[in-house]
């Protein structure tokens, strides 16, 4: 193995109370060639003071503050801590979740053994610490995949996501899928790691390590809350929609079309004049919600029920 740099990239916002847990799950990793890049948006809390600690005790903490020629956001900082960075491989995580102490030498590992682009693993949610923590555990996705199609018609099946702290990436496959789109304010991992997998050839799964996603810890992104965010969800799939048609051929795939049944539910439910809006985006749940078809499909399902 010949020990590649890994940089590791951390957006952050007024979470001095978190971030000192995320920071210490780098600091354990049994991979020590690394380097931490910390890109602060503008926080109002006491967070220079915990990372000017680890900065102090650790050089391969780097902390850094948005430009002022960037704008606000997350998905700033993660493109600044990328213009940044040097790593051979690149890790996002955000600010309140944490990684196996494993995490990287395993991906890592993974990846040059088998010349792979990306590395996924395990995920877990919890809430205050880890003593809670629910391991997702034999997941459909779990596995190997040898195109950006599979993959995708695999969620587009089956359901179900990897959250961005999951991948371990080339650099390379990244500069060729584009920066985190800085226009979005929903479902911007769900767009950018959209392009990163339709640039890679081959994703490999380690299943000896975990990922963990922190929630329930005050913030609300869900895409139905706000007319503004459900408005954005639907311009993110489009996107997506568009990027893989653009690269793969397939015009409103199995993947979209599941993204497009939840959604068309929710927004329908809160706000109806979405879909007038994007009639066209949601042509095929329009004309299976109307009253003739859902006739049509009540009977057809009572008739099977028969056999």
């Amino acid at each position: 193995m010949n020990n590649p740099l890994i940089s590791i990239i951390i957006p952050t916002y007024n979470r001095a109370h978190l971030i000192g847990e995320t920071l210490d799950s780098v600091l354990a990793q049994t991979y020590t060639n690394w380097e931490c890049i910390i890109v602060d948006d503008g926080s109002t809390d006491n967070t220079d003071e915990v990372l000017k600690k680890y900065c102090e005790n650790d050089s391969r903490f780097q902390y850094h503050n948005r430009p002022d020629n960037k704008p606000k956001g997350a998905n700033a900082c993660r493109n600044y801590g990328f213009e940044l960075s040097k790593g051979e491989y690149i890790q996002f995580i955000d600010s309140d979740d944490l990684i196996s102490k494993n995490k990287l030498e395993t991906q890592v590992l993974l990846l040059v053994k088998n010349e792979s682009d990306i590395a996924t693993c395990k995920w877990g949610r919890f809430e205050n610490n880890l003593n809670d923590a629910v391991v997702k555990e034999n997941q459909h996705y779990y596995k190997n995949f040898d195109s950006p199609k599979s993959i995708l018609e695999n969620f587009g099946k089956y359901g179900g996501y990897f959250p961005s702290h999951v991948y371990l990436t080339k650099r390379e496959v990244i500069i060729e899928a584009g920066s985190w789109n800085e226009k979005l304010i929903i479902n911007q991992d769900g767009e950018f790691f959209c392009r990163v997998l339709l640039n890679s050839a081959s994703i490999i799964f380690e299943p000896k390590t975990v990922a963990y996603y922190r929630f329930n810890n005050g913030d609300n992104t869900s895409a139905f809350d706000s007319y503004e965010k459900n408005k954005a969800a639907i311009e993110s799939w489009k996107m997506i929609n568009s990027h893989i048609m653009n690269e793969i051929g397939e015009d409103n795939s199995l993947f979209v079309q599941r993204a497009k049944e939840h959604m068309y539910i929710k927004t329908k439910l809160k706000y109806p004049e979405l879909i007038d809006d994007n009639k066209l985006f949601f042509k095929r749940q329009i004309w299976k919600s109307s009253p003739a078809v859902a006739f049509y499909f009540k009977i057809i399902d009572r008739v099977k029920s028969k056999f």
